[in-house]
């Protein structure tokens, strides 16, 4: 008895079907293997730094006291941008044979952010005044609100800005309102967005 082997050919369909297996198996490897190239020279993307804090010092007229202010203030942006900043100041209002003093907790909007530009805002005022007052007790303090409005722009390493406002105090019909110019140095550098 004799056996004969057949010998199984391989059909166009069986080798179009090994080929396309091949090439998918190929094609699924070299995007990852480009992937890997590319990310390795590729910086790794950080979200920008924050705003500054910037602290700063202003001199102006408050027109209601008739006298010279003098004071200072600190920006803290509450938002990576600078467009929304905590405003704190104190200042001193010279007037003749005697001083007042305001301590006000502020909020402002810069749409600008750290370009910025027009600003405006409001909050809390304290101000330590000799108006109304007995003469057993010659100062006060009276409790009021803020409103407030300006510009600042960008000189180099420092800002200028301009602020006008108006202070509504509580218990009294004093209601003081300054305008004042101030210089703010910026703790550190952060290029402008946008």
């Amino acid at each position: 008895m004799t056996t004969t082997r057949t010998h199984h050919v391989p059909t166009v369909s069986h080798r179009t079907a090994h080929l396309l297996i091949a090439i998918a198996a190929v094609l699924a490897t070299v995007p990852a293997a480009l992937d890997a190239q590319v990310r390795r020279g590729r910086q790794a993307e950080e979200a920008p730094r924050w705003a500054p804090i910037a602290i700063g010092g202003k001199v102006g007229w408050d027109s209601r006291a008739n006298g010279e202010t003098l004071g200072g203030h600190v920006r803290i942006p509450v938002v990576r941008s600078g467009v929304f900043e905590l405003y704190p100041s104190a200042e001193a209002v010279f007037l003749p044979g005697t001083k007042e003093y305001q301590y006000n907790v502020d909020a402002a909007y810069v749409p600008g952010g750290v370009r910025g530009g027009v600003f405006a805002g409001g909050g809390l005022a304290w101000r330590d005044s000799v108006i109304g007052t007995g003469v057993g007790d010659p100062r006060e303090t009276f409790f009021g609100f803020n409103a407030f409005g300006g510009g600042k722009t960008n000189l180099g390493r420092v800002q200028v800005e301009f602020v006008l406002r108006w202070t509504f105090l509580n218990d009294t019909s004093y209601q003081p309102n300054s305008a004042a110019i101030g210089i703010n140095l910026p703790l550190w550098r952060v290029p402008p967005q946008g």
